[in-house]
């Protein structure tokens, strides 16, 4: 989409709502208000709409089958060699996969599923060069952001929906995201999950993995969280989420801004001889680090063998401690399940 015609939606927008002080009429006679309506209406038509038929080609409906039948979902090429971002819960077993897009029809083989994202990525071959999604600037999301879901609801055509950013979450129900999600008001159904999120410019910003209050909105993986899972994918063969091998716990008054503290270190992990009981972790790599949801945010991104930067608070000192996380031990991974589609979840097969 053009930038030009994102402005003039949001131009649109703000040039129909006129705020008017508590009991006083609405400004300007019924007719014009009308006119602006009808304005903004066919804005967000056009912009939708464009966005539609752009990306409406890098978009795919995903079925498997398991020992419960038959599932389906929608996936999106991540690039032009085939491959296809979609949700772990879509493609089951990866036994039996298979990807239609219009009248095209292709079998489609498991590269891999993340239990921590709910991410699976699949490859389609013999299809030629697949038209892809670019992506967005996760840092331009905030609320009220405008947001398009492009995807396969039941059984019917690829649809569009249109909403804005509720919020930006690091929890939902008293459980912990395994990284920032982002919360949209965005009606959904059942198929829809894995559908990619678009910003006005036609760009992914996420892909949608559950949804909440009855299909009132959705919660969405940020794409920045998804590519983690492509890009490892593609060194290393699988997911290689980084293991510190420590544990900490909140503080009730920040050190140098931050609450989290080191509190019991794993001889065994690759953390010990390096950090202590007692320091408090101020910053991993990028991630400034003030509560508990900012150390899951830096966790998530940790790759096993890729050192990083940690910078600690150790009593009158502050130190900045190179750092390489380790693959998490096969009996740790049941405890890093993502919080998406289960059971009762709307877009749960």
């Amino acid at each position: 989409m053009s930038r030009l015609t994102v402005f003039s939606l949001c131009a649109a927008l703000a040039g129909a709502v006129q705020v008017s002080p508590v009991g006083a009429n609405p400004a300007g006679p019924p007719q014009s208000r009308a006119a602006d309506d009808s304005e903004v209406a066919e804005a967000i038509e056009s912009a939708v709409s464009e966005v539609f038929q752009a990306t409406a080609p890098s978009v795919v409906r995903v079925e498997s089958d398991d020992e419960l039948g038959k599932v389906s979902g929608t996936g999106f090429f991540a690039d032009a060699a085939g491959t296809i971002y979609t949700l772990a819960s879509v493609v089951g077993d990866g036994l039996s996969v298979a990807v239609t897009r219009g009248d095209q029809r292709w079998s489609a083989k498991l590269l891999t599923k993340d239990p921590r994202s709910g991410i699976a990525l699949i490859k389609i071959d013999d299809a030629g060069a697949t038209p892809f999604l670019e992506q967005g600037d996760f840092s331009e999301i905030k609320p009220a952001s405008p947001l398009v879901v492009v995807g396969y609801p039941f059984d019917h055509d690829l649809s569009p929906s249109f909403g804005v950013v509720g919020g930006l979450d690091r929890q939902s129900q008293g459980k912990f995201f395994t990284t920032t999600h982002i919360r949209a008001n965005i009606p959904v159904q059942r198929g829809q999950g894995g559908s990619p999120v678009l910003n006005l410019d036609g760009e992914v910003v996420g892909v949608l993995v559950s949804g909440i209050e009855d299909g009132a909105g959705c919660f969405v993986l940020p794409i920045r969280a998804a590519e983690k899972v492509r890009d490892d994918f593609a060194r290393f063969g699988d997911v290689r989420h980084g293991w510190a091998g420590v544990t900490v716990h909140e503080m009730p008054v920040p050190v140098k801004g931050s609450r989290m503290v080191i509190d019991v270190v794993d001889p065994s992990g690759p953390a010990s001889g390096q950090f202590r009981s007692g320091d408090v972790v101020l910053q991993v790599g990028d991630v400034a680090i003030r509560e508990p949801e900012d150390a899951l945010d830096a966790s998530f991104f940790l790759t096993a063998g890729d050192p990083v930067e940690v910078r600690i608070a150790r009593g009158e000192e502050e130190l900045t401690i190179p750092f390489t996380p380790a693959e998490h031990p096969l009996d740790k991974k049941g405890e890093l399940q993502a919080l998406g589609p289960g059971p009762g979840s709307l877009l749960a097969p």
